[in-house]
């Protein structure tokens, strides 16, 4: 692999470089994407957090595989049993305003760090603690904040300054801090130490979990007693034959991963039918199916045993392709539902491949936070019961325990028995269509993989279709609108269409690209 021991790809350059730092200090894959997500704590503060959820996908060099869900889950508690403290705050993203939800009641499950020290345990290859010195070198010296992660807090201001424990880590001389200066969290540098020592179990069963539990309350729903449950599911993740291989990616109850799959099979079976149609063409008809498909019960069905046989049904897939090939060749439009997501899409990802080629696949949230940092600790609470797209069947409906569902889908396309290419991506809403279309722009199309990163991308929002510059032809525009298209263009690539990190294996050499609408980085080992 060009005599390297490895490569990172993620949203900052100290993400990545913390965790090329621990390849070369000997550490695997699954060393290297713990160390880079817990550095990300303070590269990219208002993405992830130690009080936030994720998942993460791995594949071992032998070809097994899991996908371990740390994501949110739904305390026990009542809403209706108590006065919630859950606020509305209206973010200005300045061609719109949309409204999050933070306080103690919008705190789900903290699961992030659980599900990290369980991939560890189980498959990482030096201690922990040498795992977490460069996050906790971060957090003691700090890091300073680059255009992008200044922009996000200057975004989430009406959040990060909600609370005196949110104002001094994000305004800790009084006002927010800004491009050039240093995010600092010594608090959390002293959680991760303590963690490294003790265990886990400090922070679900032990005085950091009782001190969890009272900062949600009063007027929370979080209690220790949540803490101590069960915080990691270990899944086979989602497998669909396509492009010669397989594509990995999250399974229910999670939503990324099965919307993601339906949109690439009808893709490539529309590429048969279809085979002179522009395949930007094809890319918008592909999501447009699939927005009409979860508009009919998918959120329903998510957490259902048989979510997959039901929503990746046979029929379901030919109602898509009947109704994609009727539009194709009639050139009639018809409604697609709109889908509700979240502009800002506080989402990071992080995508990891060592010497023997155990590849990792991680993605992490903390929402837009609750506002609610835990005192003495540094750690920053989510808002996961607080975010529209994440309940879709409204707030507080899940019953206690259940995990929430998420868009996040860390993938991994594996062809003639390697990890050919690692992704994922944030972006809310759009990170699903962000990662299909660099799996075809760089599959099928045969880009090198940044440029199929860097490549124009498509999203829809209805019948809407949002278009980065120069992302079609004047013939495949004239085409779409016939079909009913209302195209918008954009002026230039946003941190909107998503930040697909991602890592290409390819003839025991590697390679990366780290999407540069979110910052994104690649350090070698």
């Amino acid at each position: 692999m060009n005599q390297i021991k490895g490569m990172v790809a993620a949203g900052h350059p100290a993400t990545a470089k913390a965790g090329a730092e621990i390849l070369r200090c000997g550490g695997n894959a699954v060393d290297a994407a713990v160390a880079a997500v817990c550095t990300a704590f303070i590269a990219e503060p208002a993405l992830t957090a130690a009080g936030g959820g994720g998942f993460l996908l791995l594949r071992q060099p032998n070809g097994k595989t899991r996908l371990y869900d740390g994501f949110a889950r739904m305390p026990g508690r009542n809403i209706n049993t108590i006065k919630a403290d859950f606020r509305a705050i209206p973010v200005d993203f300045g061609d719109m305003v949309q409204t999050f939800h933070i306080g103690r009641a919008s705190v789900a499950t903290p699961s992030l760090m659980a599900m990290l020290f369980k991939a560890h345990q189980e498959s990482g290859r030096i201690p922990i603690r040498e795992v977490l010195q460069p996050a906790m070198t971060a957090a003691r010296d700090g890091i300073r904040l680059n255009p992008l992660q200044a922009s996000f807090i200057r975004l989430l201001s009406p959040i990060l300054s909600d609370t005196p424990e949110c104002r001094t880590l994000h305004a800790p001389a009084g006002k927010l801090l800004a491009e050039g200066e240093l995010f600092r969290n010594p608090d959390l540098a002293n959680i991760l130490e303590l963690l490294s020592i003790e265990g886990i179990k400090e922070m679900y069963r032990g005085d950091v979990a009782q001190s969890i539990g009272k900062a949600c309350q009063p007027g929370g729903l979080l209690s220790a007693a949540d803490l101590s449950r069960l915080q990691v599911d270990i899944r086979a993740p989602l497998a669909l034959q396509a492009f010669g291989g397989e594509f990995l990616t999250n399974p229910p109850p999670s939503s990324g991963g099965c919307l993601i799959a339906f949109s690439l099979h009808l893709f490539e079976e529309m590429m048969r039918r279809l085979p002179d149609t522009p395949l930007p063409i094809l890319m918008a008809e592909a999501m447009h199916a699939t927005s009409l498909a979860r508009g009919e019960d998918f959120d329903e069905l998510v957490h259902r045993p048989d979510m997959e046989s039901a929503f990746l049904s046979p029929a379901r897939w030919r109602k898509g392709m009947q109704e994609a090939v009727r539009r194709l060749e009639s050139g009639a439009g018809s409604h697609t539902p709109a889908e509700s997501g979240n502009r800002h899409g506080s989402t990071t990802h992080i995508s990891a491949i060592d010497k023997e080629g155990q590849a990792v696949s991680l993605t992490t949230s903390n929402g837009e936070g609750s506002g609610i940092v835990v005192p003495g600790t540094g750690i920053h609470l989510n808002n996961m019961l607080g975010e529209q797209d994440i309940n879709p069947m409204g707030f507080h409906r899940l019953p206690g325990g259940k995990t929430l569902s998420s868009m996040m889908a860390p993938s991994i396309f594996v062809r003639y028995g390697r990890p050919e290419l690692v992704l994922g991506s944030g972006g809310s809403n759009r990170l699903r269509g962000a990662i299909l279309q660099v799996l075809c722009n760089h599959i099928i199309a045969e880009n090198a993989i940044e440029a199929a990163v860097q490549a124009p991308r498509l999203h829809n929002e209805g019948n809407v279709l949002d278009v980065e510059p120069d992302g079609l032809s004047h013939g495949e525009r004239h085409q779409l609108e016939k079909m009913g298209w209302e195209i918008r263009d954009w002026r230039e690539a946003s941190v909107y269409f998503g930040g697909v990190h991602a890592l290409c294996m390819h003839d025991g050499s590697l390679c990366g690209a780290g999407d540069p609408r979110r910052g994104g980085s690649v350090a070698c080992a």
